[in-house]
């Protein structure tokens, strides 16, 4: 079966060039897209069954003992919502002791916190569970027959007896049946995919326009600082103006679309933003005609020879 990220669609990224180079995109995977599993799907008990991870498993080998197939190694990841293996899997016994002497400087031996011990009560009922987290300082009072000692109400815990309680908190996990992966794959690629949009090209790659802001920046050694426009006015000197890149020599650039779920997806806003953009660009055009014209009223009334910059 096919790997995890073949399911990404693709999108067009811009790379970084030079002032006198044209513009360049690399097409790649959006790794921006991302599903989570329904917040409800742990009420279908039929759907999964418990598994407890034993020493030296990882995800890919679990999968193909499970499966049959390492590439499914996602689904089990998934439905777990673990995101970081190396945190989120349980470690082997070596790197585990590497780890607690790492985090703790050493002090692996330290103490960590203080739980309860399990208090029972004379005629047998349980008055204080056992592994509940306290102060040094607590101390068990039954009623009716005293407050018990410090050693008789409390145990340490040591910062490695700690993080091996939470590593093999790690180990219980949950694994979809057959039928479940079946639908996870076949849900996981027409969800990952683009929804049908005026950005996708012909392969439905995710290709957005360049925002037309880019007029107004500095495009000096730009492929478009060449082509300025030339005015004359009789036989004065001549003026230019750089109008910045034309539609034709803007590209296009990728943006990479949003998180989506299994229940709903979300779509990018770029329409608006064109417009905004569009905008702009007829609000600069007013204001450039707006210059040409004064300076032009300017010229007649002057009667200078000297040329104008419009």
């Amino acid at each position: 079966m096919a790997g995890y990220f073949s399911y990404f669609p693709n999108v067009y990224i811009a790379e970084g060039v030079k002032d006198d180079e044209a513009f360049k995109f690399r097409l790649t995977k959006n790794l921006f897209r991302r599903l989570t599993v329904r917040d409800d799907l742990n009420q279908y008990v039929t759907l999964f069954e418990a598994y407890s991870i034993e020493p030296g498993e990882t995800p890919s080998n679990l999968a193909n003992k499970l499966y049959g197939d390492t590439f499914l190694d996602w689904t089990i990841l998934l439905i777990n919502d673990i995101t970081d293996v190396y945190e989120q899997w349980p470690k082997e016994s070596e790197h585990l002791e590497s780890y607690v002497a790492e985090k703790y400087a050493g002090n692996v031996d330290s103490i960590h916190h203080w739980e309860t011990n399990e208090q029972i009560m004379s005629d047998g009922t349980v008055f204080i569970k056992q592994g509940i987290e306290v102060t040094e300082s607590f101390r068990s009072d039954i009623p009716n027959e005293g407050v018990r000692t410090k050693e008789e109400s409390i145990y340490p815990v040591t910062n490695y007896e700690y993080e091996y309680f939470l590593n093999e908190q790690k180990r219980q996990i949950q694994i979809p049946t057959g039928n479940v992966i079946d639908l996870m794959t076949d849900q996981f690629e027409d969800l990952m995919a683009y929804e049908p949009h005026a950005e996708l090209d012909e392969t439905n790659n995710k290709k957005t326009p360049m925002n037309s802001v880019i007029r107004f920046l500095n495009t000096i050694g730009s492929p478009t600082y060449g082509s300025r426009r030339t005015f004359s006015r009789d036989d004065r000197s001549t003026a230019t103006f750089d109008n910045g890149p034309t539609a034709s020599s803007v590209a296009s650039v990728g943006v990479a679309g949003s998180s989506i779920s299994v229940v709903s997806t979300s779509s990018g806003g770029t329409t608006s933003s064109s417009s905004s953009s569009s905008s702009s660009s007829s609000s600069s055009s007013s204001s450039s005609s707006s210059s040409s014209s004064s300076s032009s009223s300017s010229s007649s009334s002057s009667g200078s020879s000297s040329g104008y910059g419009y």
